[in-house]
């Protein structure tokens, strides 16, 4: 066996919206090692250690909810952003904010993704093969040699 195939990032502050975000990448058949931090501040120091020390393995997809303790989604995107070993990896926000103030920072802040938690947990599942076609998208590209387009 060599292991998982994906490495997701999540931070999330809510544990239920934890297990909702791993059944879903489960049930979508993804391979993957999921690492969650609680609050804003251990977000943004993983992306300063991964900085620092080149022999750990870059995460594959961010999953950033907006509104951490500590420091906010929108400042961990930022900070990706500018990261020289992250700034490239797609970023999807899992909020429940529908604002438009929100969706807007994300852009700005060039997220790959937007994804508003739902109440329904058949609409939450859906995380699952949107995160799976974003992911084989990804891998496709660099096998090509490119980059992931924005969308």
């Amino acid at each position: 066996m060599t292991g998982p195939r994906f490495h997701i990032i999540l931070v999330e502050d809510a544990e239920p919206d934890v297990l909702l975000v791993r059944e879903a990448l489960e049930q979508s058949g993804l391979e993957f090692e999921l690492k969650v931090f609680d609050d804003g501040e251990q977000g943004v120091a993983f992306v300063d250690t991964m900085d620092r020390d080149a022999s750990l393995v870059r995460p594959h997809l961010f999953l950033l909810d907006l509104n951490l303790p500590k420091k906010t989604g929108g400042q961990i995107l930022e900070r990706v952003r500018q990261s020289p070993r992250c700034g490239q990896v797609p970023v999807v926000i899992l909020t429940s904010s529908d604002s438009q103030r929100d969706k807007a920072q994300a852009a700005d802040l060039n997220a790959t993704g937007y994804f508003r938690k739902p109440s329904r947990l058949d609409e939450f599942m859906k995380l699952g093969p949107y995160v799976r076609d974003l992911l084989t998208r990804q891998g496709q590209t660099e096998a090509d040699g490119g980059t992931l387009a924005k969308r």
